[in-house]
């Protein structure tokens, strides 16, 4: 898995190791390092991923190896199995360097905890690498890995992949179903929520890590029916509240786009972005007695972590890292005032899914931002306005998502377009991210 098209030479193990032994302690982009690396000695040397490094967000059990969810509180916790994908992957050859940093429970928009520190973006250290799938994306841009499998909730593998400048595919639940393998465990509720995927330099890297997932372990791949889909592209702008630092979004992805020889449109039956933002904080906060009823931490026990864990630089506290702590009560709170009507919550969230499944079908693969800023400073991202609101929609409706590079901001940080289509539709959404990063590059 050599990226040609970004002109780097081909990541080998040993070249993985030393870009670990040069760059980690100061990026913090792997809580656990692999020394010796984790191979299985019975893949063939024709297996799919032969010899290739990766990572793994440290959310899948590896037996034996210990799986934190990047909670303080879960450092002691060795896994007795391995999580299908693990397995999956060392079946087909590849090569497990180490365990990738996230934020807290992976529940913030930062890789940010007490077990794995802050990961630093490596385009810019001042900067957030994103999360909760932030070291993963570090690690893939620093070299330190070929590919890591994240996890994605409101944007956990495309946000950080658009704040280092690689490729994040979301693969939809429905089709990739996780049987309940995340730790930590998430709600039956939001299960559709809650999709997987790889994240590497470019697409045909991620589709060779598909290809080879499924060729392996063709269980993990669940038949639905092909989807429906229109003939254009559809053009997701940002509206006024959502625009960011890219005003000119409308204006460079239709020069990508016919550049590409790629018919579009700019109409559809979404929501504004804002407003997906909303139905999105809305669904989850209604929904979150049951994130509550798992037992991780009680209301008060989350208050008193948060407040101890602030004000001490986690000296007094490190049962929930403050960044993760934030969110929780934001949830909280949402839960117990404003957003109370789970009823309006349900009804509103199958509204815009049904205006998605009628976008697909009667226009085709939506193209919208990944983010609209750059790469937050650290502590910033919480609160960067709608910084996740076009990830976030892809939860809402369980799309099939990928994040390719596109360009840089006016400060030089990566830039990131998103491609969204229906459950099961990874083909079609990596062939046309295909031509947009070859239309841009």
């Amino acid at each position: 898995m050599n990226p040609q098209s970004r002109h780097q030479p081909e990541i080998t193990v040993e070249r993985a190791r030393r870009a670990i032994a040069h760059d980690n302690a100061r990026l913090r982009a792997l809580l656990l390092v692999l020394d010796p690396p984790l191979r299985d000695p019975s893949a063939p040397d024709d297996a799919p991923l032969a010899g290739v490094p990766y990572s793994l967000k440290d959310t899948w059990d590896v037996e034996g190896y210990v799986t934190t969810g990047g909670s303080w509180r879960h450092r002691a916790r060795v896994s007795d199995s391995s999580s299908t994908i693990s397995r999956a992957l060392q079946k087909a050859g590849a090569v497990l360097v180490g365990k990738s940093n996230l934020s807290d429970l992976a529940f913030a928009g930062e890789a940010a905890s007490y077990v794995g520190g802050r990961t630093l973006n490596p385009s810019d250290p001042t900067r957030t690498a994103g999360g909760s799938s932030g070291g993963a994306a570090a690690a893939v841009a620093s070299g330190m890995a070929v590919f890591d499998w994240g996890g994605d909730f409101g944007g956990s593998i495309r946000m950080p992949a658009a704040c280092c400048g690689v490729v994040g595919l979301r693969l939809s639940s429905e089709a990739w179903p996780l049987e309940g393998q995340h730790f930590p465990r998430s709600p039956d509720i939001f299960r559709s929520m809650l999709g997987w995927g790889p994240i590497a330099r470019t697409v045909d890297d991620c589709a060779r890590v598909v290809n080879a997932v499924r060729t392996v372990a063709p269980e993990l791949r669940v038949p639905i029916p092909l989807p429906q889909l229109g003939s254009t592209a559809v053009i997701y702008a940002p509206d006024k509240k959502t625009t960011g630092a890219w005003s000119t979004f409308s204006a460079d992805v239709t020069r990508a786009l016919d550049r590409a020889q790629v018919t579009y449109t700019h109409e559809h039956q979404l929501p504004a972005p804002r407003e997906a933002t909303q139905v999105f904080n809305r669904y989850l906060c209604a929904h979150f007695g049951d994130m509550r009823d798992l037992g991780e931490m009680t209301l008060g026990a989350g208050w008193s972590a948060f407040v101890l864990g602030l004000a001490s630089g986690g000296r007094l506290d490190r049962r929930l890292h403050p960044v993760s702590g934030l969110n929780f009560l934001l949830c909280e709170i949402g839960n117990r005032t404003l957003f109370r009507d789970a009823v309006e919550a349900d009804r509103q969230r199958q509204q815009v899914c049904d205006g998605a499944t009628r976008t697909f079908r009667d226009g085709g693969l939506v193209v919208s931002p990944t983010l609209t800023y750059p790469a937050p400073r650290h502590g910033r991202a919480e609160f960067t306005p709608h910084l996740q609101a076009f990830c976030k929609l892809g939860n809402l409706v369980d799309a099939t998502a990928i994040a390719v590079p596109f360009g840089t901001f006016d400060d030089g940080l990566p830039r990131s377009v998103q491609v969204m289509g229906p459950p099961g539709s990874e083909q079609q959404v990596m062939a046309l991210a295909r031509k947009l990063e070859a239309a841009y590059r």
